[in-house]
């Protein structure tokens, strides 16, 4: 199937060598090279949302004409459904996706998400459907936002035990990690806890790190904006 990506960051480049059987063509907007071909059957977006997000993949649909829109960037809930898009959030470890992508069930979400599953099983990965591509737009948003509130946690108490000379590890690690333990033995995985190791920075810098985080955190916010208005 004739496939078009657009955008070359770690997204795009990862997308591009799994789905390499397809000979994609990339293009990226800080590229002079413009020899894309009409009316791809499958155009993926992988560029990051910005305000201007919406108009852009408009102009490239109705530059190009695909078939199908796949949108594998993070964006608000309700971003696809403007575009008529299926959403594909990317999942995995900055900067090599490669092996996220094709570790991780790729999710697909929207009204025809169905028509590109065959697309992605053939490259070698596995699928879930989804209905509705607010579905997984929120699912990539709240996995960040998890994550992000566990690494939160993790400094408050590293800040609490370093001002009270206490011993991080003993008072964090250890007691996760035998809980952690204790749960799984009692058969319940489902109360399993994440065990960071926090990065305290210099006063100035932000505490969080990571790829996506912060700027997730502000999407979830843009998402419920929309809905109150």
């Amino acid at each position: 199937m004739k496939t078009l990506i657009v955008g070359m960051g770690e997204v795009g480049i990862a997308l591009a060598e799994v789905l390499k059987q397809y000979n994609p063509i990339c293009y990226d907007i800080k590229e002079s090279r413009v020899d894309v071909w009409a009316t791809p059957e499958i155009m993926h977006i992988t560029f990051p949302y910005s305000d201007n997000f919406v108009q852009q993949v408009k102009e490239y649909q109705e530059k190009y004409e695909p078939k199908y829109t796949v949108v594998h960037s993070t964006v608000p809930v309700g971003t696809c459904s403007q575009i008529t898009a299926i959403d594909s959030p990317i999942r995995g470890l900055h900067p090599n996706l490669e092996s996220g992508i094709k570790t991780f069930v790729k999710f697909l979400g929207g009204p025809q998400a169905s028509g590109v599953a065959d697309y992605f099983r053939r490259a070698g990965l596995r699928v879930c459907l989804f209905d509705k591509a607010e579905i997984t737009e929120a699912m990539k948003l709240f996995d960040t936002e998890y994550y992000r509130v566990c690494i939160e946690f993790a400094l408050r108490v590293k800040t609490y035990c370093d001002a009270n000379n206490l011993n991080f590890h003993e008072v964090y690690t250890l007691a996760n990690q035998s809980y952690n333990e204790g749960y799984s033995a009692l058969g319940h995985p489902e109360f399993v806890r994440p065990v960071l190791q926090p990065i305290i920075r210099p006063v100035g810098e932000k505490q969080i790190g990571g790829h996506c985080v912060l700027n997730n955190k502000e999407l979830i916010k843009l998402s419920e904006k929309s809905i109150q208005e």
